[in-house]
């Protein structure tokens, strides 16, 4: 769960480059769903460091972890930018009205991903490069302490052509300057993305003595996440969330996992300007 903390910035174009130039890429199994704060009025921004830890490759047993540096802009009309949830469109103060707007969350994003590198590659198993996801989002609040979110993400696999769809719940609970929430969400991916992250062909068999392996679409994970949120001053906070997938389904069964459990987290320290 995504928790920002912005103030008045004039334009969100140099914000905007900076983002995707140092937005992280990450593998991960699960966690593609979004979460994000009612527009402001006046459009906003924050800076800071995020540590982060996630899956090395999509059923990896090891983690990599990064130091990076972190920015969040958004702005009344629904537009947001940052290097923890991409670049996307929240259209909902576009088509609604009152409180309409602030229970409903829909539109689209970008974000840049990585995939598995050929260090972590068999021999003879093709790697797995960076693309371009995009994601259709819907999430809807449908009591004070249930949010209920969707996401449908495209680009994902080796030929950039796998999807998934995503659907999750959170639910928060403020506690003073405190904010606590738990998720659970669980993915769907067609046969493009599993093939093309957890598969192995015929040539690659081949060369690599690996079984063939070319999964159909069907189930890909479950996840639990913990979140968490403390204000140090008006300017300064902290938030940070956890997040363990599971492998599920054919995913389980390819020779290219190694392990089922996939966890990944993020701490980032914001200051606001």
């Amino acid at each position: 769960m995504a928790v920002y903390f912005r103030a008045h910035c004039p334009s969100p174009i140099p914000l905007l480059c900076l983002a995707l130039a140092c937005a992280a890429p990450q593998a991960r199994a699960a966690g593609t769903l979004l979460l994000l704060d009612a527009p402001p009025a006046k459009a906003t921004w924050s800076a800071g460091m995020s540590w982060r830890g996630w899956p090395r490759a999509p059923g990896s047993a090891r983690e990599r972890h990064s130091l990076l540096p972190a920015l969040d802009y958004e702005s009344p009309s629904g537009v947001f930018v940052a290097t923890d949830t991409g670049v996307g469109w929240n259209l909902a103060p576009q088509l609604l009205e009152g409180e309409a707007a602030r229970q409903w969350q829909f539109g689209a994003r970008m974000w840049p991903q990585s995939g598995r590198s050929r260090r972590e590659s068999p021999p003879g198993v093709q790697s797995l490069g960076s693309r371009l996801i995009t994601q259709l989002f819907a999430n809807t609040q449908v009591m004070p302490e249930l949010l209920l979110q969707s996401g449908l993400s495209w680009g994902s696999g080796r030929h950039r052509n796998g999807g998934q769809f995503e659907l999750g719940a959170t639910s928060g609970l403020p506690l003073g300057d405190e904010l606590l929430a738990i998720s659970l969400a669980a993915t769907y991916a067609n046969a493009a993305h599993l093939r093309g992250s957890y598969g192995v062909g015929a040539g690659e068999s081949a060369a690599s003595g690996l079984p063939v392996f070319r999964p159909h679409s069907g189930w890909l994970d479950w996840s639990v996440a913990l979140s968490a949120e403390h204000k140090f001053s008006g300017n300064w906070s902290v938030n940070g969330q956890w997040l363990h997938a599971r492998l599920v389904g054919q995913a389980t069964r390819s020779p290219l996992t190694r392990s089922l459990d996939q966890p990944s987290f993020i701490v980032s320290v914001w200051h606001q300007f």
